[in-house]
């Protein structure tokens, strides 16, 4: 029987590949099976046939990954057989025991790439073990600490391994407090170093992140392509660092984060090419000598001369975050679908501020970006701003900003840039002085400011944006009042009817989360090709503390 079903599979097309393609094959399963948790992958290949199960055997490399499997330790054993020398790449987690790990260590000298998911809760016995092993092929090395509080690393002469690393080129060490001078230097091309706070660079007396000139001299490394630096900048920089350069001539993407003054003071020493995305993640703070908008003069000489197409700034008052995100090319979709604005993975530029403790802070920041570069070849505009209680005069710092083409307002604290989309009319009452859904008035009264005896014309109003064709429109109540101008539904549908009226009329208008009325969505529908609202007209009572 069992000469038969041989025979049999002889005869299937897929028996006539050659052992390389078959094999091959299997690679490219292989790589799908590793990004599915608690799965054997390769093991399958063994279980259809004596041939696929021979040529699965036969390649080395498909059992060379140890990630998330609870495995045991006959099948670590069986695996380490099969991998023979090959590199291999050793996920340690803190669930395995120390007799499971104490199976990889003698492999340690061919590993190309180590995770150690929770540094601190492998045995100290198991952490000299590692630590005496050459990693004379590792590629990749990935340290991490769980804990709330940093693992503080002593003097010992080397971070992890004994010998040189010559082939290491990632690098990253999360939650991990040590001299700068433990890291490996070396032709690294990723090097990610992250604290969960700045505080805890300062707990101990000597200052472990603090040495200046090696930390300058293990970031100056020509080879990097990717910088990361949270929270774990030498304080020393606000003394020792003028002057000096770091030229990084290969570095495509850049993060900085911490206080506002450390980030400012070593982005000033770097030198970048041109292409480098930057993400600046800022925890702001007000002394004497250093106030948060001073890196915004470094950033526009940086983007000397850019052509940003897409620009989105925002507050988030409940976390006190204020963003700043600015790209050369336009985003993937007309119209995105995100609300407050925090940061954006593809952008050239992502600025954020952390615990802004004054609104007039933010305020400041905002107004100071927006002069910071060329906005001349702005496309794509988004402004995310909660607070209606502040004036931003919108009109004039995007007056020059003539091929917008998409907007995206969030909050009422955007409502005077939806003013300065269009003319205020003399007069938009209702007839009779009857009130639209959900104006308990404020809306008549507001009229009524306006309705007085005054003969004189009004100024002639130019609106922005002569290009715009879509808007879109979050967390705003189409029953409130804007002062000065009526009611905002009679705002938005002035703008729409206005630019149709100059043969600019809007194509596309997106009104979500807001409190609008079925009536009045459709007397806005009329003016509009592509109108999409999300059909609710207003809040549940339970949610009414949400608004």
């Amino acid at each position: 029987m069992l000469s038969m079903l041989t025979r049999r599979n002889m005869l299937t097309p897929s028996f006539i590949l050659p052992a390389e393609i078959l094999a091959h094959i299997f690679q490219f399963v292989m790589v799908a099976f590793l990004e599915e948790p608690y799965t054997l992958g390769c093991v399958h290949f063994t279980h259809v046939c004596r041939r696929w199960r021979q040529i699965a055997l036969d390649d080395s490399t498909l059992w060379t990954h140890f990630s998330s499997y609870p495995w045991n330790k006959d099948w670590i054993a069986e695996w380490l057989s099969r991998a023979k020398n090959a590199p291999l790449v050793i996920h340690l987690k803190e669930s395995m025991s120390e007799d499971k790990i104490s199976l990889f260590t003698p492999h340690i000298s061919h590993t190309r790439e180590l995770y150690v998911d929770n540094l601190s809760s492998l045995q100290p016995e198991i952490v000299q073990e590692i630590s005496i092993q050459k990693a004379s092929v590792l590629e990749c090395l990935n340290l991490r600490v769980a804990e709330s509080f940093p693992m503080v690393i002593q003097h010992v002469g080397h971070l992890f391994f004994k010998g040189p690393l010559p082939k290491l080129r990632i690098l990253r060490v999360s939650q991990i407090v040590f001299p700068w001078s433990l890291l490996p230097r070396g032709q690294l091309t990723q090097l990610e170093v992250t604290l969960y706070d700045e505080e805890s660079t300062m707990t101990s007396n000597d200052s472990r992140h603090d040495d200046l000139n090696q930390f300058i001299g293990l970031i100056n490394c020509p080879t990097l392509e990717l910088l990361v630096l949270e929270n774990c900048l030498p304080a020393m920089l606000s003394e020792s660092s003028a002057g000096q350069i770091i030229h990084l001539p290969r570095l495509s993407s850049l993060y900085l984060g911490g206080s506002s003054s450390r980030v400012t003071k070593l982005l000033k020493m770097f030198k970048l090419p041109s292409s480098t995305t930057l993400c600046l993640d800022c925890t702001s703070e007000r002394t004497a000598t250093h106030n948060d908008h001073h890196i915004l003069p470094i950033l526009s000489e940086y983007f000397n001369n850019p052509k940003f197409r897409s620009f989105k700034i925002g507050m988030d008052n409940l976390d006190r975050v204020t963003a700043v995100v600015a790209s050369t090319s336009l985003l993937t979709r007309p119209i995105p679908c995100t609300g407050v604005i925090l940061s954006d993975g593809d952008a050239d530029l992502n600025l954020l501020f952390h615990h802004i403790s004054e609104i007039n802070d933010s305020l400041d920041i905002l107004r100071r970006a927006c002069d910071m570069v060329s906005l001349s070849n702005l496309e794509f505009l988004s402004i995310s701003f909660p607070n209606p209680d502040e004036v931003i005069d919108w009109s004039e710092i995007f007056q020059q900003c003539t091929e917008v083409t998409t907007v995206q307002l969030s909050g009422h604290g955007t409502i005077g840039l939806l003013q300065a989309l269009t003319p205020k009319e003399a007069n938009t009452r209702e007839k009779g002085g009857k009130r639209k859904h959900g104006d308990k008035g404020t809306g008549a009264r507001a009229q009524a400011a306006n309705d007085t005896d005054n003969d004189e014309p009004a100024p002639v109003h130019v609106p922005i944006f002569p290009k715009l064709t879509s808007l879109r429109l979050e967390m705003l109540d189409f029953s409130d009042s804007v002062p000065g101008s009526g009611v905002l539904y009679n705002l938005v549908k002035g703008a729409v009817k206005r630019r149709k009226a100059n043969n600019t009329p809007l194509t596309t208008l997106y009104i979500v989360n807001c409190v609008l009325w079925e009536d009045q969505a459709e007397a806005l529908q009329k003016f509009v090709r592509h109108f999409r609202w999300d059909e609710r007209e207003g809040y549940d009572d339970d949610v009414e503390s949400d608004r």
